[in-house]
């Protein structure tokens, strides 16, 4: 049965690129790629021939590809898929290919290799076990600012990817925040000029000028076993509940602090105010 196979490519060194993945590139026919102009420039740094390859260039949203590759697959030919750089699962467009493929039962086939999140992990000395994989932070301030104080009732390793754009900003953010927190900044990982920040949050006024906002970053802190949830967003909930109080807006804060059902925990409040009367 023709199968969907995904490619992880170096995230920097070509020579990190595995003996599995080079033999597919080699000899693989139906490349749906991230980009089609940096996959061939990939394969030539490679020194692999890109003749008699057909490539497509893939994105989530694009349903005709993925109407394609089904009607590959259904012909009995193998489907390689790939991203610039990386796994093409780890924040880029494989998964929703994947549901359909694996919903029109053929099968999915990987070839592993490196990837940012974990060398991130490796390099950073915070603690591996449990660690939680975020995706990109979002490009508006506030929105980020909601994803770190989400992250504050969850112990473990928090990672994001993060734009060198907005890099600084949102180490800000993260630092006054966390001013305890233990903190990594890694960017350009297996490249020439591979380079990892460490520091407290409290330390981030003098750690800011040496950091070169340039290049691919991956953000990851650590938020203690035990830690209770916290931030604005609580602070501001149990405000309203002060200034006017009822079982409702009760109910959401109470929901946030121990972590159940909202409306489970509003019907047994109002119970309770029945039962009180």
């Amino acid at each position: 049965m023709a199968k969907l196979i995904l490619i992880t490519l170096p995230i920097g060194n070509m020579e990190d690129l595995s003996p599995r993945a080079r033999k597919a590139l080699e000899e693989g026919k139906h490349f749906f790629v991230e980009d089609t102009r940096v996959f061939k420039d990939r394969l030539k740094r490679a020194d692999i021939v890109l003749e008699a390859k057909s490539l497509f260039a893939f994105h989530d949203q694009d349903r005709s590809k993925v109407k394609l590759v089904l009607e590959l697959l259904n012909k009995g030919e193998d489907v390689f898929l790939a991203s610039d750089a990386g796994s093409p699962l780890i924040s880029d467009p494989a998964f929703p290919l994947v549901k359909e493929v694996l919903k029109s039962e053929f099968e999915i086939e990987t070839l592993p290799g490196p990837n940012s999140v974990v060398t991130a992990l490796e390099l950073s000395g915070l603690p591996p076990h449990p660690f939680h994989f975020h995706g990109f932070l979002p490009k508006e301030k506030e929105k980020r600012k909601t994803s770190f104080e989400d992250c504050t009732g969850i112990s473990g390793t928090h990672i994001f990817f993060e734009s060198p754009h907005r890099v600084l900003d949102s180490a800000e953010i993260l630092s006054s925040l966390l001013p305890g927190a233990e903190i990594c900044l890694a960017k350009e990982l297996t490249k020439t000029f591979q380079t990892v920040y460490r520091f407290k949050g409290m330390d981030w006024d003098s750690v800011k000028e040496e950091v070169v906002s340039k290049g691919e970053f991956v953000l990851l802190f650590h938020i203690e076993s035990g830690a209770k949830k916290s931030g604005s967003k609580l602070l501001k909930q149990a405000e309203e509940v002060l200034k006017k109080p009822n079982n409702k807006k009760l109910s959401k804060l109470l929901s946030e602090i121990l972590d159940k059902n909202a409306k489970e925990l509003y019907q047994e409040l109002e119970q309770n105010s029945k039962i009180s009367d």
